[in-house]
Parts: C-alpha cells; structure tokens; sequence
C-alpha cells in the first residue's frame, strides 16, 4: 500500500512538471497590443523601431506586404532586426498621427512595430505586425 502511494505521488509530480514545461515551451510570443485603440497607437514601448528596408508589396488580397526593420541604435526593444509581415489585421498610423493603411508604407520610412502573435525564432525574428506607426514620411 505504501509503494503504491509513493508511485502515485511520484507520478502527481511528473504529471505537473510535464504540465510546466509543455507550457512553458510554446514559442517566444511579443506582448501583444490591447486591442489597438482606434485613435492612437499602443502606449507600451515598440518591439521594433527603425527603418523599413527590403519592402516587398504583394499583388491581390492574399499577398500581404513583407519588410525589413533594423532597430535604431539605442533604442530600446525586444529585437534588433526583424522580418514584418502586415495582415489586413495590423493597425497603421501615418507620421501625421491619423490611421492609415498598408499603402502609405514606404521604404526609406522610420517606423515603430507592435508585433501581435508568434514571433519566429529565427534571425532576423520572423513576426506579423499588430500595430504600425509611421515615425517619418517620405
């Protein structure tokens, strides 16, 4: 009877390590902006911010634009270089503070990036923009 407890009590154990760490191996995920406001941008500090380089912009509804962003030095971050795709999902602001969309993105252009879901442990980061604000226009 006592092994019996012991081998139950062992295995209660186990269980909730295995529990811990399945848990705790989902993937690297950003904080994901609350619900972006529709009149200002997140007000927790960028994932990213700095330059957009390497802008491909698809053709049709399914090919979502696809950047570079190399983080401005000193900024602070979660990363330094990532590759950010926008989804009909991802919340834009213009430099001049009012929402815009995927169109007014430019390559050239400051941005600060809100990653929203998985991020993709890669180098550079592979991750899809939440929210999007235009620091400088062109």
């Amino acid at each position: 009877m006592r092994r019996t407890s012991r081998a139950l009590a062992a295995l209660a154990v186990l269980a909730a390590l295995g529990a811990a760490v399945v848990g705790g191996c989902g993937g690297a995920t950003a904080a994901q902006p609350a619900s972006p406001s529709p009149s200002a941008p997140p007000s927790s500090p960028a994932d990213i911010t700095g330059p957009v380089s390497d802008l491909t912009v698809g053709t049709g509804d399914d090919a979502p634009p696809v950047f570079l962003v190399v983080a401005d030095p000193g900024q602070g971050g979660s990363v330094d270089r990532a590759s950010v795709r926008m989804t009909a999902d991802t919340v834009v602001w213009t430099a001049e503070g009012v929402r815009g969309n995927a169109t007014d993105l430019a390559a050239g252009q400051r941005v600060a990036v809100w990653f929203s879901g998985p991020v993709a442990e890669s180098y550079p980061v592979q991750a899809t923009a939440g929210a999007l604000q235009i620091l400088t226009s062109l």
